[in-house]
């Protein structure tokens, strides 16, 4: 999954996804998340931008 063209890039749109997460958290607490967000960002960069390995399971069922 390409989350980004660099890390900030990435880090930018994972905020505005998933920025809810961080609700309730203090000022150390928030701060050390985003850290390691940018960090798990930066480690999975590539030439061609920020990409993880992902995986969908696509199920289908009928009722007999």
């Amino acid at each position: 999954m390409w989350f980004g063209s660099d890390a900030e890039d990435a880090h930018a749109f994972v905020r505005g996804l998933l920025g809810w997460m961080l609700d309730g958290l203090d000022d150390t607490q928030r701060g050390h998340a985003l850290g390691s967000l940018h960090a798990t960002l930066t480690a999975h960069g590539t030439g061609q931008g920020v990409c993880c390995q992902s995986a969908t399971w696509l199920i289908r069922a009928t009722r007999p």
